[in-house]
């Protein structure tokens, strides 16, 4: 039942630190999150609010994609307000929820195009590459808080002044963020795991020295049992020599019985006349002779001699035997 136990809470253990990686992995949110927009009818240029790009920290990179070369300008919001008065253009405000940004659609019956969206003075800086053009926010974050601050600038995204300013716009931040158990799942499994193959260890062991004495019990199980094997053995041999004697002596009383009805010699004793045996036949030869001497007083007319008297007293047989 010990060890069970023991690799039940082994197996839970493991079942914990399996749970725990899963959840540092397969299970774990992403590292990082990224909301877009996708823009059907934008007009000439499309602006980035100043701020938007630090909603989801001073970390990540900005995407855009358009129909040929992408420029990026940046300016303060006042000069690019300035400069699409009257213009069709969209504004990005920022996020509705961590994968969509929130758009506004800006005089959509304004002019569509506008005339070298690169070439005018109020910029502070333009930036032009191939779509997609990428830009990086830490970077960004880092110029706007140098030396030359200059927070909070807006963007202003344009392609030729014609084609739509950009076609999709997508910002991604980095996340933070990991499952609250991941830690828990690791040191409840390690814990449940180590106290586990610590029980599991300790019945091994217990089942050894239980082995060991064993080992040690059976011999001596052996020889006890040897020795109630010997005496019962011997016990046997004895009743049956008892038996055997008994068996003897009746047989000696039977024949002893035979005799005497029939007359016969008595038989002779063998061995020491002290023994049991011998007596006991001694005993039947005498009371065999008397029935013999009773049967020989008896006369041709039937009638009997005084057998007592002559077995008793043989001095009158003499006295008699001397007067014929």
């Amino acid at each position: 039942m010990q060890r069970l136990l023991a690799v039940l809470l082994v197996l839970i253990g493991l079942i914990g630190l399996v749970l725990g990686r899963l959840g540092e992995t397969t299970w774990a949110p992403e590292p990082e999150t990224t909301a877009t927009a996708t823009l059907e009818d934008p007009g000439p240029a499309v602006v980035i609010d100043p701020g938007v790009l630090y909603v989801g920290g001073e970390e990540g990179k900005v995407v855009i994609e358009g129909a040929s070369d992408v420029s990026v300008i940046t300016a303060s919001n006042s000069d690019i307000d300035a400069y699409l008065e009257g213009v069709h253009h969209t504004r990005v405000t920022g996020a509705s929820d961590w994968s969509t940004l929130s758009t506004e659609d800006v005089e959509p019956d304004g002019a569509a195009e506008i005339s070298d969206p690169t070439g005018s003075d109020l910029w502070r800086s333009v930036d032009t590459s191939a779509s997609p053009y990428t830009l990086d926010i830490g970077e960004f974050w880092a110029a706007e808080n140098g030396e030359n601050e200059q927070v909070y600038r807006s963007l202003l995204i344009v392609t030729d002044g014609t084609a739509a300013g950009a076609d999709k716009i997508s910002i991604t931040w980095p996340v933070d963020d990991e499952n609250e158990w991941v830690p828990y799942a690791y040191a409840g499994g390690a814990a449940i795991a180590v106290i586990g193959l610590v029980l599991l260890v300790v019945s091994i062991g217990r089942r050894g020295d239980v082995g060991e004495d064993e080992l040690l019990e059976e011999p001596q199980e052996a020889r006890s049992s040897e020795a109630r094997t010997s005496l019962a053995t011997g016990g046997a041999a004895a009743g049956a020599a008892a038996g055997g004697l008994s068996d003897d002596r009746d047989r000696s009383d039977t024949d002893g019985a035979d005799t005497d009805a029939d007359g016969a010699d008595a038989p002779r004793a063998e061995g020491p006349l002290d023994a049991p045996g011998a007596r006991e036949v001694g005993e039947q030869s005498v009371w065999s002779f008397g029935d013999r001497a009773d049967d020989a007083g008896t006369g041709a007319d039937g009638t009997a001699s005084d057998a007592g008297s002559q077995v008793a007293d043989p001095s009158g047989d003499d006295a008699d035997q001397e007067r014929r």
